[in-house]
């Protein structure tokens, strides 16, 4: 495992990181948490010393699984936990100081390394957490009375609004969405948080498994030599820009392949921006990247299903079958549902990369009404 330092906070951290949101259900759902703490002590085992999570994750059990495991790994050496408050959890400094309490308590910990304020996805939301009173004064004063170390935010806008924040000068890292797919979309701001001295984090490295899914598409990013999953992986991890990809594991088993990608990266030269722009279409910066912060259609569409399903009529060019094919025998939906919106437009409200979920939904309508 390489280590990078986090921006100017004197704390270096793995390479690889470890989101807390992938662990499986039936793993977790009787309220016995060891085959997933099991994995968190895996990671740490193997490398991994930066693990991220909120509130919330896996139906609210992430940070509890996370506690379980640092009880065991505090004996064991360092490691630095990275955990959020949204404006669903907190209005206000009050309520950001019973998130962070909660939190300390649910992991186990005297102290959070790194206090991310969440989910930003408009500039409204920002100025909602930086007001006077609000969640990010809250922040502040537990950062001083040694709760919390550092203040970051976690954002799925994309590079100009992020370069806008990180001028601000408030935070000392930011989590982002960042791949070999949508990294047009956020390179001005990653550029720019580095250029603040800022810890990067990214999170989604294998686009929500899309790439790895897609391997005739992406096999222009694959290395001698290497599987595509490292490939990307290593696309992020060898940008001097980037602190740390985040991956979520749901296995034991899943974490050798990844620890491996970023074992020996040093000297590995960075991959070519412009030389991959050449095989990206521009269509790919509004591919869906299923970060699921949609689901919640009043008319209980699934959403994230239809729309992940989508993304193969883009990368197709335009196959129906494709699209019809991934939703039958992936996802086991019938996408004769799609009529059945009601064109609300909570879904685009909530969309991270305001994609025009609507307008999808009736041409995936039009497929299913076409073929009978």
């Amino acid at each position: 495992m390489i280590y990078k330092p986090y921006g100017t906070t004197n704390k270096s951290i793995s390479a690889i990181g470890m989101g807390g949101m992938r662990f499986k259900k039936e793993d977790y759902a009787d309220g016995e948490l060891g085959k997933c703490s099991e994995i968190v002590l895996k990671a740490f085992e193997s490398g991994i010393n930066y693990f991220d999570t909120a509130p919330g994750y896996c139906n609210d059990k992430s940070e509890f699984i996370y506690g379980k495991a640092f009880e065991q790994m505090k004996t064991d050496g360092k490691f630095y936990v990275s955990t959020k408050c949204s404006l669903r959890n907190a209005k206000d400094a009050d309520g950001a100081r019973r998130m962070i309490e909660q939190s300390l308590k649910r992991l186990k910990v005297d102290k959070i390394d790194f206090y991310n304020m969440w989910c930003i996805l408009r500039r409204e939301q920002y100025d909602e957490f930086i007001k006077r009173g609000g969640v990010y004064e809250g922040a502040c004063k537990a950062r001083d009375e040694g709760l919390i170390d550092h203040i970051c935010f976690s954002t799925h806008m994309g590079g100009p609004d992020i370069a806008a924040i990180a001028d601000d000068g408030l935070y000392e890292g930011v989590t982002l969405g960042y791949n070999a797919v949508n990294f047009a979309y956020r390179q001005k701001g990653v550029d720019a948080c580095h250029a603040a001295n800022m810890g990067v984090i990214t999170m989604n490295p294998l686009g929500g498994g899309m790439i790895p899914s897609n391997p005739d598409y992406f096999s222009f990013m694959r290395r001698k030599g290497e599987s595509l999953v490292t490939s990307a992986l290593r696309f992020i991890i060898t940008q001097p820009q980037i602190t740390c990809a985040l991956v979520g594991f749901s296995s034991v088993d899943e974490i050798e392949e990844v620890v491996k990608a970023a074992d020996e990266t040093n000297g590995i030269e960075p991959f070519d921006h412009r030389a991959m722009a050449n095989f990206l279409k521009e269509e790919l910066d509004a591919l869906c990247t299923t970060c699921t912060y949609c689901d919640s259609c009043p008319a209980g569409l699934p959403i994230p299903q239809l729309m992940e399903s989508y993304n193969y009529f883009i990368l197709s060019c335009g196959d129906e079958k494709s699209v019809k094919d991934r939703l039958a025998y992936h996802w086991n939906v019938d996408g004769s549902v799609a009529a059945q919106c009601m064109e609300c437009g909570k879904c685009e409200l909530l969309c991270t990369q305001k994609l025009p979920i609507i307008d999808r939904l009736i041409e995936i309508k039009k497929m299913f009404t076409s073929a009978t």
